[in-house]
């Protein structure tokens, strides 16, 4: 009897290891993507008596999470606002006029998290066309020997940016690369391992700017 029993518990530790791994949960989780407000248009809502803009922010359902946060801000200011919602859409009164930059956090149960790109829009409601830029994006594409090229696309919906105002160094803030610039790309030696920051002004011919910030080890 006793070497039955040893027998049937080895059975079952072998059938227990063979079974490790087999519920082990997948360290993959989408990242969100965002509908609506649109990227680098104008958002018309709903007017309000208040004054304000009732704007519903749309993105696509995932299947793996329960909640959404999602942060919006002035994108001028830089004025953050950050709310949690178990459906993919939310309404949110805005001020009208007014550039804003969001986008949605999600997480599941096993740690994993994504964060969307970020989406720039702007509320209607300015009487004369006057609108600050949107932050330009930014891409840095590595070159052999330790050299990278820095590139950038600004929008205004006004079509009339002036110039653009580059940092970039190893100090946070970064000193000053370019002063009022055309020009839309750059290229420059880095050190191997070490971690740059980057920082471009967008402005416009009425003064008005906004700012991309980035930092990247290379």
């Amino acid at each position: 009897m006793k070497k039955a029993t040893i027998f049937h518990i080895c059975i079952v530790i072998t059938i227990l290891f063979g079974c490790e791994g087999k519920f082990e949960p997948i360290n993959s989780l989408d990242e969100p993507n965002l509908l609506f407000p649109e990227n680098n248009k104008r958002c018309l809502g709903i007017k309000l008596d208040t004054d304000k803009i009732r704007v519903e922010f749309d993105w696509d359902d995932i299947n793996q999470v329960s909640q959404y946060t999602i942060d919006y801000s002035d994108g001028v200011s830089g004025e953050s606002n950050v709310l949690i919602t178990s459906d993919s859409f939310i309404s949110v009164d805005l001020e009208p006029g007014t550039l804003y930059t969001w986008n949605v956090s999600v997480a599941d149960d096993f740690g994993n998290s994504k964060k969307s790109k970020d989406f720039n829009f702007y509320t209607e409601g300015l009487t004369e066309a006057n609108h600050v830029p949107f932050p330009a994006k930014i891409e840095i594409q590595e070159n052999p020997n330790n050299n990278v090229a820095v590139l950038w696309q600004g929008v205004d919906l006004d079509d009339d940016i002036d110039y653009y105002q580059v940092f970039f160094s190893q100090e946070n803030p970064p000193i000053q690369y370019i002063d009022n610039t055309t020009e839309n790309s750059f290229n420059i030696d880095v050190v191997s391992g070490s971690i740059y920051y980057l920082n471009i002004i967008t402005v416009d011919q009425n003064g008005n700017f906004s700012e991309s910030k980035l930092s990247r080890q290379f």
